[in-house]
């Protein structure tokens, strides 16, 4: 029997994606197998869902290793399950242990998420740079929610986010919860109606926590994320324009991540971010009106 140690990065959505087959292979594989994991805080997620696996520091000395590392021209569970040398790949749902807590907010409340790493993954606007402080769609949104009796509470770490002098804000027709710890976080995902975000790790966590989660997401292909025959995933795309282009970084052009405006077909034109600036407030509520 071979010491064997996994490794999966530090973002959170990675860890949750690759969680179900670090747990397969830990349970078939006849190895004596240890996972260690970018940020040991997120250990803690996944003891009672999936007590099989061992988590270490990784220090020891072992056998063979593994590193799973993103690929961006794959399915991100698929390629870290081809990693581990599983030929058969179907998507498996993750699953975060929950943290039980009292419900936080009594009235009907769905969670958004509206932050991310890149200007490119935000759901910009048509009026561009200058109203990125006034969240305008996320707010046309928020209205829309209301309007149905669906409180929209937004969870974030910072009210403004982004690269000076423009920056992302807040919808003002939303509750917010800014800089809520982890835990708290996971608890107003676990009684929300449902999240509506990006393809963000706050998506993934939702996800696994087995809230329905509405992704607007047209930077990445369908097929990235999550398994798009599950009912309690909506993905809000718009592929009469250029979208796609995430999953194109190693083949077509380089990830310009010192470059917060990247947009590597159409920066600096007037189409420039149009994979998400097309995409409505109206067209996202008439998909999630079946979860209303």
């Amino acid at each position: 029997m071979n010491k064997v140690l996994v490794g999966i990065g530090y973002p959170l959505g990675d860890v949750i994606a690759a969680i179900p087959y670090v747990d397969k292979y830990t349970r078939e594989s006849g190895h004596d197998v240890y996972t260690k994991i970018g940020n040991p805080y997120h250990q803690q997620f996944f003891t009672k869902s999936y007590p099989a696996i061992q988590f270490c520091d990784g220090t020891s000395t072992f056998d063979r290793r593994f590193n799973l590392l993103p690929n961006f021209a794959r399915p991100l569970q698929q390629d870290f399950a081809e990693q581990l040398e599983f030929s058969e790949t179907s998507y498996i749902r993750p699953i975060v242990d929950r943290v039980n807590k009292p419900r936080p907010i009594q009235n009907r409340y769905a969670v958004i998420g509206l932050h991310s790493t890149s200007q490119l993954k935000y759901w910009n606007h048509p009026g561009g740079l200058t109203v990125q402080s006034e969240s305008p769609y996320w707010d046309q949104l928020s209205v829309l929610l209301r309007k149905v009796g669906i409180t929209p509470v937004v969870v974030e770490k910072d009210e403004l986010f982004g690269i000076p002098p423009y920056r992302n804000g807040m919808p003002k027709h939303a509750q917010k919860k800014l800089g809520v710890n982890l835990l708290d976080t996971m608890n107003l995902l676990e009684h929300a109606e449902f999240f509506i975000g990006l393809s963000s790790g706050l998506a993934w966590l939702a996800h696994g926590l087995g809230t329905k989660v509405a992704m607007i997401s047209n930077f990445t292909e369908d097929w990235y994320e999550f398994g798009l025959d599950d009912p309690s995933y909506i993905r809000i795309t718009n592929k009469e324009v250029c979208h796609g282009c995430f999953n194109r970084v190693g083949i077509d052009f380089p990830f310009g991540k010192d470059d917060w405006y990247w947009c590597p077909r159409h920066k600096g034109t007037d189409r420039q971010f149009e994979c998400h600036t097309t995409i409505t407030p109206e067209m996202v509520f008439e998909q999630i009106k079946k979860w209303l």
